[in-house]
């Protein structure tokens, strides 16, 4: 199972979720859907987000073992 940690590193970043949203031309419903990992931003977007919150793309995702 892959969990989301998008919406942690927007809160801990200088950006807020509205000017993330503006920056990528997306809405707040998507952003939140990225946050919660109900849906996933492409490979160009996600390394888009990773380097405006400086972080990683590894960063954006945990991966949990199911059980």
């Amino acid at each position: 199972m892959v969990i989301s940690l998008i919406g942690s590193w927007i809160k801990q970043s200088e950006y807020s979720r509205p000017e993330i949203c503006e920056i990528f031309g997306i809405s707040q419903n998507t952003l939140s859907n990225w946050s919660t990992g109900k849906t996933y931003p492409s490979i160009p977007q996600a390394l888009k987000l990773a380097a405006l919150l400086g972080v990683k793309v590894d960063d954006l995702y945990k991966v949990k073992d199911e059980e």
